[in-house]
């Protein structure tokens, strides 16, 4: 039963799950290592993060309708939050607008994509 349980609630977990680390790795101090050394490739970082929150979150709950716009607002300043309290409260890191711009178009992108190409193939469940 607890396998079935789990299971129903696969994207809920996932969702809530992905939140979490997405705080977490958001709001711990960076070490300073430079991987790549294109300007701004973190932007394409921060896109696709908040893309697949997006995503995850509708995929929890494919019943939203109004909604929708709730949870893209609700994202949206997450995302500003997350930069302000990085330039202003985590040691080591530094918050950046064009982060926040970045993380604002994934999620509106996460929302086009799931409405475009998941909403039509995914059953209603939850």
């Amino acid at each position: 039963m607890l396998i079935k349980n789990i299971l129903k609630h696969k994207y809920k977990i996932l969702a809530v799950g992905y939140s979490i680390w997405l705080t977490a790795i958001s709001l711990t101090p960076q070490l300073h290592v430079k991987l790549l050394r294109f300007n701004h490739i973190d932007k394409f970082g921060h896109f696709l993060l908040y893309f697949f929150l997006v995503i995850f979150w509708l995929l929890a709950y494919p019943k939203l309708n109004r909604q929708k716009i709730q949870l893209i607002l609700i994202t949206i300043a997450w995302g500003i939050l997350i930069e302000f309290m990085q330039a202003y409260l985590i040691p080591g890191r530094s918050g950046d607008w064009l982060d926040a711009v970045a993380n604002t178009v994934g999620g509106l992108v996460g929302l086009f994509f799931y409405q475009k190409f998941l909403l039509k193939n995914k059953p209603v469940t939850s």
